[in-house]
C-alpha cells in the first residue's frame, strides 16, 4: 500500500510542475518553463509532452540544439509524433537543410494528410531547392486546407514571382495581404501598384 501511495505521490508531484511548467510557457518565461519541464522529466522521463514543451522553450530562446535533442527524444518514444516532426522541419528550413525539410513535411503528410502546415512547410523546401512547380502544387493544397492562413499566400506568390507570373503573384499577395501579413503588403505595393 506504501508503494501505491509514494507512486501517487511521484506522478502527482510530476504533474504539478508540468502544470507550471505550462503556465511559465504561456507567459513566455521560457527559462523557467525550461527549470520546471526538466524538473517534472526526472519524475517521468518518457512524457513526450514535457520533452516537446521543453524543446518548444529551447527554441523560443534559440537555443536550437537542446530542441532539437528534445524533439528527437519525442521521437524515440513516438514515431508518429507529428508536432516534434513538424518542429524538426522547422529547424531544417531554419539551417538551411531543405532535403531534410522535405522529408519531414513528407512524413507528417503520410501520417495525416490533412494537415495544412506540413504542405506548408513541405512547399517552403522545394521552394528553396527550386522545386517551383512542386513548391506551387503544396502551396495550393495548404491553402486548399486552410484559406486563412495568410503565408501559404505569400510564399505562393513569390513562387509566382520568380516563375515570372506577376499575376498570379499579385493574386496571392494580395490574398494575404487581406490576412494582414505585413510583409505581403510591402511586396504589394513594390510589384503590384
Amino acid at each position: 500500500m506504501k508503494k501505491y501511495i509514494l507512486f501517487f505521490l511521484i506522478l502527482s508531484c510530476g504533474s504539478e510542475k508540468s502544470r507550471l511548467a505550462d503556465s511559465y510557457y504561456q507567459n513566455k518565461n521560457y527559462n523557467k518553463a525550461i527549470e520546471y519541464y526538466t524538473e517534472s522529466l526526472k519524475l517521468k522521463p518518457n512524457d513526450t509532452q514535457s520533452l516537446y514543451r521543453r524543446g518548444r522553450s529551447f527554441e523560443e530562446i534559440k537555443q536550437f540544439q537542446n530542441a532539437i535533442k528534445d524533439y528527437n527524444k519525442v521521437l524515440e518514444l513516438d514515431k508518429e509524433n507529428i508536432n516534434a516532426i513538424l518542429s524538426l522541419a522547422i529547424n531544417s528550413l531554419r539551417e538551411k537543410k531543405y532535403v531534410d525539410a522535405e522529408l519531414y513535411a513528407k512524413k507528417v503528410i503520410k501520417i495525416n494528410p490533412d494537415l495544412h502546415d506540413a504542405y506548408y512547410l513541405l512547399g517552403r523546401s522545394q521552394q528553396y531547392q527550386g522545386m517551383f512547380s512542386d513548391a506551387v502544387r503544396s502551396y495550393q493544397t495548404s491553402i486548399s486546407l486552410n484559406s486563412d492562413f495568410s503565408e501559404s499566400y505569400y510564399y505562393l506568390g513569390l513562387v509566382y514571382l520568380k516563375l515570372k507570373n506577376d499575376k498570379n503573384a499579385c493574386k496571392n499577395f494580395s490574398i494575404s495581404a487581406s490576412l494582414n501579413n505585413n510583409e505581403a503588403k510591402k511586396i504589394q505595393k513594390r510589384y503590384c501598384y
